[in-house]
C-alpha cells in the first residue's frame, strides 16, 4: 500500500456484510493457566454467514471483563450495520459446512 494515499486498499480477501449475531463465552485454557473469551459475530453476506470468531484475554485486553464466569464486557463490531473486514493471511478456512475468520481488521 502507498504509505502516501491512505485511500488505495491493501491487498487481500475482503469481507462485506452486517452482523447478524454476538455471542460471547468464557473457557479455562488447557494448561491451567487462567480463562479466554471466545467472542462470535456471524455476519450475513451474499451467498451466506460467516463466522468471526475472536480468542481474547482478559488478563491481557482491558476491554474484556468477566465476572461469575460470564463476560460482561467484550468488544463488538455494530449490528445492522455494513462492515468491511480485511481478513489477515491465514486466518480464513472452513469448520463444519461454514466459513470461519480468526483475524481480520475492520477498514469500513
Amino acid at each position: 500500500m502507498d504509505g502516501n494515499n491512505p485511500n488505495k486498499q491493501q491487498p487481500g480477501i475482503y469481507v462485506i456484510g452486517k452482523v447478524i449475531s454476538i455471542t460471547a463465552s468464557v473457557h479455562q485454557r488447557k494448561d491451567g493457566s487462567g480463562q479466554f473469551v471466545r467472542v462470535r459475530h456471524e455476519i450475513s453476506t451474499r451467498p451466506g454467514v460467516i463466522d468471526y470468531e475472536q480468542l481474547l484475554d482478559p488478563a491481557k485486553d482491558p476491554g474484556v471483563k468477566v465476572e461469575g464466569g460470564k463476560a460482561v464486557a467484550f468488544p463488538t463490531l455494530p449490528e445492522d450495520e455494513l462492515i468491511t473486514l480485511r481478513v489477515e493471511p491465514g486466518a480464513i478456512g472452513e469448520y463444519k459446512g461454514k466459513v470461519r475468520i480468526s483475524r481480520a481488521e475492520r477498514v469500513a
